[in-house]
C-alpha cells in the first residue's frame, strides 16, 4: 500500500509502493490512492495553517486593544496636560508685558515645562512584523492604519514643540535676572511664547479626531 504523512512544517512526504503495479487496474488504485492520500495531508495542512493564522490575527487584536485602551489614557492625561501648558504660557506672556511696561517681576515667576505622554504603538509594530497584519481584512487594516497614522502625526506635532517651547528662555538664561533683559530680547520672548502658544493650539485640534477613533475602536475592533 502507499504510504502518505504530512509533516507540520508545510512538508508532505509520499512513499511509493515495494513493488511496481502489475496491471492497469493497479496502477489506477495506486494512481488515486496517491492522489487521495496527498489530498488529505495538504488539506489537514491547510487547516492547521488557518488554524495558525486565526490564532495570530485573534492575539494581535487582543494586544491592539489593550494598546489603544492605553493610549486612550495617555489622551485623557494629555488633554489636561496641554490646558496646563497654555495656561503657563499665557502667565509667561503677561509677566513678559508687565516687564516691558516696566513693572520689576521675579525671576522664578517665568516657568518653562512641558509634559507629554507619547502614545506607544509596540503592538502595530508586532502585528507587521509577524505578518499578523497580512491574514487581516482590508477594512480591519485600513480602520488599525488610519488610528495609527494620526497618532504618530500628533506625536511628531508635539515633539516639535517640546523641542522649540525651551528655546524662548535662552534669553533669560543668558541675561540670568529680568531686569537685565533688553526690550528686543523682551520682545523675542514674547514673539516665541506667542507661536507656541499657537501651536499648542493647533495640536489640541490634532487630538480631537484622535479621541473619535479610539472610542470607535474600543467598540467596534
Amino acid at each position: 500500500m502507499m504510504r502518505v504523512a504530512a509533516s507540520r512544517r508545510q512538508h508532505v512526504d509520499v512513499h511509493p509502493v515495494h513493488h511496481a503495479p502489475r496491471t492497469w487496474r493497479d496502477f489506477f488504485v495506486h494512481l488515486v490512492t496517491i492522489t487521495i492520500g496527498l489530498f488529505i495531508a495538504l488539506t489537514l495542512q491547510a487547516a492547521v495553517e488557518s488554524l495558525h493564522h486565526r490564532h495570530l490575527v485573534r492575539e494581535a487584536r487582543e494586544n491592539l486593544r489593550r494598546e489603544i485602551q492605553i493610549n486612550r489614557e495617555h489622551y485623557a492625561e494629555n488633554v489636561q496636560t496641554l490646558e496646563k501648558n497654555r495656561r503657563q504660557l499665557a502667565h509667561n506672556i503677561d509677566l513678559l508685558r508687565d516687564l516691558r511696561s516696566g513693572k520689576p517681576i521675579e525671576k522664578s515667576g517665568l516657568v518653562w515645562n512641558w509634559d507629554w505622554d507619547g502614545f506607544i504603538d509596540a503592538s502595530w509594530k508586532t502585528a507587521r512584523e509577524t505578518g499578523a497584519v497580512s491574514y487581516m481584512s482590508f477594512d480591519l487594516i485600513n480602520a488599525y492604519d488610519d488610528i495609527y497614522s494620526q497618532q504618530d502625526y500628533v506625536n511628531a506635532q508635539a515633539l516639535v514643540i517640546f523641542d522649540e517651547e525651551p528655546k524662548s528662555a535662552a534669553f533669560l538664561q543668558i541675561a540670568k535676572d529680568p531686569s537685565a533683559l533688553s526690550p528686543g530680547d523682551i520682545q523675542s520672548m514674547l514673539i516665541s511664547l506667542a507661536e507656541s502658544d499657537i501651536k499648542v493650539a493647533i495640536l489640541q485640534n490634532l487630538m480631537k479626531p484622535l479621541d473619535e477613533k479610539y472610542t470607535k475602536a474600543m467598540k467596534n475592533l
